[in-house]
């Protein structure tokens, strides 16, 4: 099984999960908390996209859509849950403290790698005229020996 499809299993399973729950709800057979649920599901979901923005290899910037979308749906949870236990006051605080985690997750998700220097950036480098210089001091060499 590969790691995308597995992704793609636990996201539906989240998806069925929440329809479970809202099914038992119409149906009068269990009575839950609509705020409670919102923020259980963009929990789960933000940790299943901040997991793949760490462990899968994908290019550094998917790494990091991945990760800083699965922030927003902790920000999305966080907020749900504000009234039920949590304080407006601690709010912003936490919400500064979700973007500061998944912006250092992002740097550690792609090694802190820069982008890509060109060959003509590195110590040594000779260009194409320089090169067919060389060998035709080589091949003059040659037919002089």
């Amino acid at each position: 099984m590969s790691k995308n499809l597995l992704f793609k299993v636990l996201v539906l399973l989240c998806f069925a999960a929440v329809a479970v729950l809202w099914i038992l709800s119409a149906a009068e057979i269990i009575t839950i908390n609509l705020a409670w649920t919102i923020a259980i599901f963009a929990f789960a979901l933000g940790a299943l996209f901040i997991g793949k923005g760490l462990f899968a290899k994908n290019v550094g910037t998917f790494k990091k859509m991945n990760i800083l979308f699965g922030a927003a749906l902790v920000v999305a949870g966080v907020l749900a849950l504000v009234g039920t236990f949590i304080d407006k006051n601690l709010v912003l605080p936490i919400i500064a403290l979700i973007v500061i985690v998944a912006v250092l997750l992002c740097v550690l998700a792609t090694g802190g790698k820069k982008w890509d220097q060109g060959d003509n950036e590195n110590a040594g480098y000779k260009n194409y005229y320089q090169r067919k210089k060389e060998k035709e001091e080589k091949e003059n060499r040659r037919d002089d020996d």
